[in-house]
C-alpha cells in the first residue's frame, strides 16, 4: 500500500510524509531493523536523507542477513523495496525540474 501511495504522490514534498509516516511506524514493528533505531527515527525532508536512509538500510540488511534473522531481514528489504520505489519517483520529479538540455541526453551528430 504504501508503495503504491509513493507511486500516486502528487509532490515531492507529498513522497516525504508518506516516507516519514512509514518510518514512525516501523518503530513500532519490532522486527524492523534491531540495533537501527537511527532509521526509523529520521526525518526524511530531502533526496539526500532518501539516499542517506537507503544506504543505512543496505548496511542493515547485510548485519541481519549475517546473523540469519529472517524477521528482520524481511522487514529491512521491504523497506529498501520501499525506499527505492521513493527514490524512482523523487527522480521523476527531479528530472521535470530540469531544463530543457539538461533532462535528456543530446545525441551525437555523425
Amino acid at each position: 500500500m504504501i508503495t503504491h501511495a509513493i507511486r500516486e504522490a502528487s509532490s515531492a514534498q507529498e513522497v516525504y510524509v508518506l516516507l516519514t509516516t512509514y518510518l514512525n511506524g516501523a518503530q513500532l514493528s519490532s522486527e524492523l531493523m534491531r540495533g537501527s533505531q537511527e532509521i526509523t527515527a529520521m526525518q526524511v525532508v530531502g533526496m539526500d536523507d532518501v539516499k542517506g536512509c537507503t544506504l543505512r538500510l543496505f548496511s542493515a540488511l547485510q548485519s541481519v542477513s549475517e546473523s540469519l534473522d529472517d524477521n528482520s531481514r524481511v522487514a529491512v528489504k521491504e523497506a529498501l523495496y520501499v525506499f527505492g520505489t521513493a527514490l524512482d519517483r523523487l527522480g521523476s520529479y527531479e528530472s521535470r525540474h530540469l531544463p530543457p538540455s539538461q533532462s535528456a541526453p543530446e545525441s551525437d551528430n555523425i
